[in-house]
């Protein structure tokens, strides 16, 4: 009777799905408070549910999904090919959502004369081609210019280094912060200073710095000027863009298969939508009601 008693309560262990369980999901540094709403959200429909985020560089993210410290992650690029070996490797399967798309704005102090940036004087800024600001075509500004980026495990520093700007040399900023608003921060009380960041981090930081419009060939072949608004990331018009991702490990996805489902919902897009992200499952006609 014992043993029996014993066999019942043990087998009475409730099993994690989709809308039961516990996750902690690790989100890439400027996604932190957006994706809590997602979180929030995904709660009020499914209170059996215990999740929570917390901050990590999108390479420690990344990392501690590989060594199964956690099974769900959102970081702003794919994995690399030196990850995905890993991930073989260990065999581990790893299933990606692609879930917005942000674009990477390119921010300097207020008093800065500069009104756009060509595409290739961002290059050559952040390859460390040009190292004054009389060296950009695009303003009167002098001395040294003091390119300010998070660290080399962030997901911004790699984007630069190897998708906007592919280089095998490792970036040199002057200056590094620990997390993107910290760059908006710095750039806002240092005049010789450029950063980029996250787009979407502007929607309401944008007082104390200028955000460039970049100097581009339209689809007609005409120079123009874009910001990373919505319709232009959406079109491409803007040069310098990149998508976010969700990924969960296969093997235990059981509440990461039912966020991963409220991310991809009307619902869900509509969250990324309102906070200035190019939502990956609403047509575009939707951004553009909204916008108006």
């Amino acid at each position: 009777m014992l043993f029996l008693l014993i066999a019942l309560v043990g087998g009475c262990k409730k099993t994690e799905t989709a809308t039961s369980g516990y996750r902690l999901l690790l989100a890439a540094d400027p996604y932190v408070p957006l994706m809590q709403q997602e979180v929030d959200q995904f709660l009020s429909l499914y209170p059996q549910v215990k999740m929570e985020v917390r901050s990590a560089s999108t390479r420690g993210a990344i990392v501690s999904l590989l060594n199964d410290s956690v099974y769900t992650i959102v970081i702003d690029r794919q994995f690399n090919e030196e990850e995905n070996q890993v991930a073989r490797q260990a065999s581990l399967r790893l299933v990606e959502n692609k879930i917005a798309e942000d674009g990477i704005a390119i921010i300097v102090h207020k008093q800065n004369p500069i009104l756009n940036m060509s595409a290739e004087s961002a290059r050559r800024i952040v390859t460390k081609t040009a190292t004054e600001w009389t060296q950009i075509a695009e303003t009167r500004w002098s001395g040294p210019i003091d390119l300010v980026l998070t660290g080399r495990n962030s997901g911004m520093y790699e984007l630069l280094q190897a998708k906007i700007f592919a280089g095998s040399k490792p970036l040199e900023p002057s200056t590094v912060m620990n997390s993107q608003r910290e760059v908006i921060q710095y750039v806002s009380v240092h005049p010789q200073s450029v950063g980029f960041v996250a787009a979407s981090l502007l929607t309401n930081e944008t007082a104390n710095v200028k955000m460039l419009p970049v100097l581009t060939r339209s689809p007609d072949g005409v120079e123009k000027e874009y910001l990373p608004g919505q319709q232009e990331i959406h079109e491409s018009l803007y040069p310098f863009h990149y998508s976010l991702y969700l990924y969960n490990a296969e093997a235990k996805a059981a509440v990461g298969v039912g966020f991963s489902a409220l991310v991809l919902s009307n619902v869900g897009q509509k969250i990324f939508q309102r906070s200035g992200l190019v939502p990956v499952t609403i047509p575009y006609r939707t951004i553009q009601l909204h916008a108006e």
